[in-house]
């Protein structure tokens, strides 16, 4: 996450809010009061080191409670109503494509999908498991794309398979995709968030 004077400029990248962005994508910020903030909305905390972009889940009237969509606890270390945050308002794909960012209800409605989504995930895996030898057999994505701020997306015809952002860190987009889909063998620094669960660990 980069600022200038008048704008802050965000990158996406990390795994805790997988489902709502991609690694790479530009966040559309905007500044706020601690009293506009709901619960649902998004926002870029720039108090925090490194930077976090997370949900609200809770709000009080001195602080609020953030967690990742994609994470299984809640931050804690709270959003004190003085805190450095923006508003994120909107996302900027891979392809230049611009969406909102739903806040409010419609946030927190995403926010509890995200979360059983998160869950099946993890019993899908569990039950796949297994099957890990089978892995050579796995759809290669062979379609590269590069973009001008250094992120690279590899494709299997029209479905994005994985990205890497511009700090070279490389994440499938999708746990299913990584059963199913291979990306080149020079790509090796595959996020360790995207692996198979083992017994007794959290992500």
């Amino acid at each position: 996450m980069s600022r200038t004077e008048s704008s802050v400029k965000a990158i996406y990248t990390g795994n805790s809010m997988k489902g709502v962005f991609v690694p790479g994508e530009t966040l559309s910020l905007a500044e706020k009061g601690f009293e506009t903030l709901r619960e649902g909305d998004v926002v870029a905390i720039l108090s925090r080191t490194p930077h976090v972009v997370h949900r609200i889940i809770e709000k009080k009237a001195d602080h609020a409670i953030t967690m990742g969509d994609n994470n299984d606890h809640p931050d804690t270390m709270k959003l004190s109503c003085d805190a450095d945050f923006r508003l994120v308002t909107g996302a900027i794909s891979l392809d230049g494509t611009f969406r909102p960012v739903k806040g409010g209800e419609a946030g927190m409605a995403q926010f509890r999908r995200q979360q059983r989504k998160r869950r099946m995930r993890r019993v899908i895996l569990k039950t796949l498991y297994p099957l890990r030898p089978l892995k050579s057999l796995r759809i290669p994505a062979n379609r590269e794309a590069r973009f001008r701020d250094g992120t690279v997306q590899w494709s299997c015809g029209d479905i994005p398979v994985a990205a890497r952002n511009a700090a070279g860190k490389t994440e499938y987009l999708g746990s299913w995709k990584r059963l199913f889909f291979r990306i080149p063998k020079s790509v090796s620094n595959i996020s360790a968030n995207n692996t198979f669960p083992q017994k007794d660990r959290r992500t």
